[in-house]
């Protein structure tokens, strides 16, 4: 007899719950309005580089990598007919030097088009967030590149003056 309390209770419970399971949930406050980010482009394609040994990135040996690149555009209109375009890119892989050092590689990139026309003409700024890690396995050295600014979207010149970390922005190879 005491057990059964206690189910009674749990039942009409469960009951109450589940009165109006179909009811819309209430509008959540101090959300926009506006339009959502649509994926325009989500893909995957290989990559491969080649940097080169010398004193510009500080290999002491031509390096080849191969691996994955992922990419992730999306693009949003708003009200106004501003477009916004945002990207993320990475790559992991693996690489090897000329004289027989491994390494493996990983590349991540975020960052939006600056005042686009449209989501399919690339505009000539891009505000970047960069990191490309070539590390080297066993006593082999690393390569690190960290790159955050303005660029120009087809030559990758520096627009602004953005922080660039590692031996030179070009010693990011993808």
């Amino acid at each position: 007899m005491t057990l059964r309390s206690p189910l009674l209770a749990l039942g009409v419970f469960a009951l109450v719950a589940c009165a109006d399971p179909v009811a819309p949930r209430p509008a959540v406050p101090n959300v926009p309005d506006g339009p959502s980010f649509a994926v325009t482009q989500n893909s995957t394609a290989p990559v491969q580089f080649v940097l080169p040994a010398g004193p510009l990135c500080g290999l002491t040996t031509d390096v080849t990598g191969t691996g994955v690149f992922h990419t992730v555009m999306r693009a949003t209109q708003s009200k106004s007919g501003a477009w916004k375009v945002t990207f993320t890119q990475n790559a992991h892989g693996t690489a090897s030097g000329a004289d027989g050092s491994q390494y493996v590689f990983n590349y991540s990139n975020a960052g939006e088009w600056v005042n686009p026309v449209d989501p399919n003409t690339l505009p000539p700024v891009i505000d970047i967030v960069d990191h490309f890690n070539l590390l080297g396995q066993g006593n082999t050295q690393d390569l690190k590149v960290y790159i955050r600014g303005k660029l120009n979207s087809t030559t990758f010149e520096p627009v602004d003056n953005p922080v660039v970390r590692g031996p030179d922005i070009f010693c990011d190879p993808i």
